[in-house]
């Protein structure tokens, strides 16, 4: 998939781009089937809800172990707009998904930079990589959307983060009260909604979060961390699940190849 000039210049202003249906239903299928294996994984790539410890929070690494989430991870229709938006090959420097079950199970997050923990614990250099969030459930107005402020990217990397309070397993550098407020009442916030299948291609400082899920249904989410291979992290703290020490750039299967490996 080739990213057209206005759609360049959308991703410049607004700081992401989302494509509704961009998997079809074969491909969506393929990756909810994986889902209860990965949830049930003991390893420690599995995070915890802090207050539901039945529940996962995070899964960290899933490409790693899970053919289709390797292959999804691999497909052009990824692959190339990644590489078009940072202008170079890219490597996977971390993938997670965030499970978000219903009646309050999947827990809120505040809201943050992803690009903090990158920068502040894995010693990524600049903000030069996506975070591409792959909606493995429909995400509607009630099982708790994710929430993006359009165009905060324009204020650069936040230096008035804090380790949230809650960390545990995963590191999460949240933003304080008044400039959240002053970016929120500058450029809106929206919610990131539609079907499975759907991608949002997402600059790594958009401020996003999401609240409690306390719908009944369950809204999972894939996000594909893809960095430059030229702003490699340099930082060798934490392990291989949240942070890929592998800077081999990757290279695209046959679109059709999630399909296929059905």
């Amino acid at each position: 998939m080739q990213l057209t000039r206005s759609q360049l210049e959308e991703f410049n202003r607004r700081g992401y781009l989302f494509f509704p249906g961009l998997l079809d239903g074969r491909e969506v299928n393929a990756l909810q089937q994986e889902m209860p294996e990965i949830l049930s994984r003991p390893g420690p790539e599995v995070v915890p809800e802090k207050d539901n410890p039945q529940a996962a929070r995070l899964v960290f690494g899933a490409h790693l172990y899970s053919e289709p989430f390797r292959r999804l991870s691999l497909l052009p229709r990824l692959l190339g707009p990644a590489r078009q938006l940072l202008k170079e090959e890219v490597y996977l420097h971390q993938s997670r998904i965030n499970p978000k079950p219903g009646m309050a199970g999947g827990a809120s997050w505040d809201w943050h930079q992803d690009y903090g923990a990158w920068h502040v614990v894995d010693g990524m250099p600049e903000p030069r990589c996506l975070m591409v969030a792959v909606f493995i459930d429909d995400c509607t107005p009630v099982n708790s959307p994710l929430l993006v402020v359009p165009g905060s990217h324009r204020d650069g990397f936040l230096d008035s983060i804090q380790l949230h309070r809650d960390a545990k397993g995963y590191s999460l550098y949240h933003i304080d009260e008044a400039t959240f407020r002053r970016l929120a009442e500058e450029n809106g916030i929206e919610a990131l909604i539609g079907p499975a299948g759907s991608v949002c291609f997402c600059h790594s400082i958009v401020v996003h979060g999401s609240a409690n899920n306390v719908s009944p249904w369950r809204r999972a989410i894939m996000y594909l961390i893809y960095n430059a291979v030229s702003n490699a992290c340099t930082g060798t703290d934490r392990p291989w699940f949240q942070n890929q020490r592998d800077f081999t750039p990757l290279r695209p299967i046959e679109d059709d190849g999630l399909r296929r490996g059905c």
